[in-house]
């Protein structure tokens, strides 16, 4: 625990009512109870035990907003490491809401827009920080430099359909920092199959009408804007990221045959338009019986819809919905999916060595192995579109 050059020590450990990592709702809410001052988890410094993003005794490094009006017990046992090591060592891959400074700016962005607030952190990791603004129903959200400029996708889907996206109340793109409209409701990791066929329905429709708008908008973009990579895949990027991976039985074919996959692709008849890049059910949010909120564009790209459909058919358990709503006159959007399978594994084994590649080393244990299977599933696509 600090507060800016303070180191005011450890606490806990003490058991958490959920066991995702990134969950620091809990965190900041119990070491705030303890000081008696506002407290904000900063990041995730060593996990003993644990896996896939859950489990385990984890240590953060956290940060209180104020000095606490006295010292607070210490409830760790004396031979743990002193907390000073947290203040002397500089990271260049650290993301700007996991510093003292970074944090503290974030917020005084936010509140300098909304007014006198309560903040309380909901998320924070090496791809976001969450924030609710309760009294203002505001949102704030933080991303790193490799992530989409969420509110520039946010405000171009918009104007196609102001009723499939939240509202942008304020952002600062090149900053990571966006403040977002509260939307009522939950979010739909159990959507229903009418949900799904609507949501489908609607985001078809709006990257429909921006399939020939996105390649003007982001000819002009800044060129870090993933919405600047061509097709569904980036054949460069794909061969620089295989550099860093452990090869699999058969990725070297799967490579060698990348242009001709793309040709294939390009023959059943669906655009290249603006792609979501993790589009299921738990991005979405709504009210029952109501229409949902598509969220979280941080992988947004130009790139082939299939790989929408191929990741709404991982979580819901078919793609139905998507190929009806993809069923346009010379289309085979069956076909689509089948021929897409391996690019956009491959295309998710790239944006997970970007992850690697752009997070400090103590928080790499999220993503840890997931360039590798996300490789290894490509090649199982690739055997079952061509058996031979």
């Amino acid at each position: 625990m600090t507060c800016g050059d303070i180191a005011l020590g450890r606490y806990g450990p003490v058991e958490m009512p959920t066991p995702w990592w990134n969950d620091v709702a809990p965190v900041a809410e119990w070491l705030s109870g303890l000081l008696g001052v506002p407290v904000m988890v900063l990041r995730l410094v060593d996990v003993e035990g644990g896996r896939s993003m859950r489990d385990g005794h984890v240590t953060y490094h956290a940060e209180a907003l104020e000095l606490p009006p006295q010292a607070p017990i210490t409830l760790l046992n004396s031979s743990a490491p002193p907390a000073e090591h947290l203040l002397a060592a500089h990271e260049p891959l650290r993301a700007s809401w996991a510093t003292v400074e970074g944090l503290r700016a974030a917020l005084d962005w936010a509140l300098n827009i909304t007014g006198p607030s309560e903040i309380r952190q909901v998320k924070t990791w090496n791809l976001a920080g969450l924030f609710h603004l309760p009294g203002e129903n505001a949102w704030l959200k933080t991303t790193p430099p490799f992530a989409s400029p969420e509110s520039s996708v946010i405000q171009a889907l918009a104007e196609v359909d102001p009723t499939l996206v939240p509202q942008v109340l304020a952002a600062e793109p090149e900053r990571g920092w966006m403040l977002l409209g509260h939307i009522p409701g939950e979010d739909c990791w159990k959507a229903g199959p009418d949900l799904v066929a609507d949501t489908v329905r609607r985001f078809t429709l709006a990257q429909q009408s921006l399939r020939d708008l996105i390649p003007a908008r982001t000819e002009a973009a800044h060129s870090r804007q993933r919405l600047g990579v061509p097709g569904l895949v980036d054949r460069r990027r794909i061969l620089a990221a295989a550099q860093h991976l452990s090869p699999v039985p058969g990725s070297d074919e799967l490579f060698s045959q990348v242009p001709a996959l793309e040709e294939e692709l390009a023959a059943c008849g669906l655009p290249y338009t603006l792609v979501h890049g993790d589009f299921h059910p738990g991005n979405w949010r709504a009210v029952p019986g109501g229409p949902a909120v598509v969220l979280d564009f941080a992988d947004a790209h130009f790139g082939h819809p299939a790989a929408d459909g191929l990741r709404l058919q991982e979580w819901v358990g078919n793609a139905e919905a998507w190929v009806g709503a993809w069923s346009i006159p010379g289309a085979d959007p069956r076909r689509a999916l089948e021929v897409a399978a391996p690019l956009a594994a491959l295309g998710q084994a790239v944006r997970y060595q970007e992850f690697l590649d752009g997070i400090e080393p103590s928080e790499r244990r999220y993503h840890l192995g997931d360039p590798e299977e996300a490789l290894e599933n490509a090649v199982r696509a690739f055997r079952r579109l061509r058996p031979a």
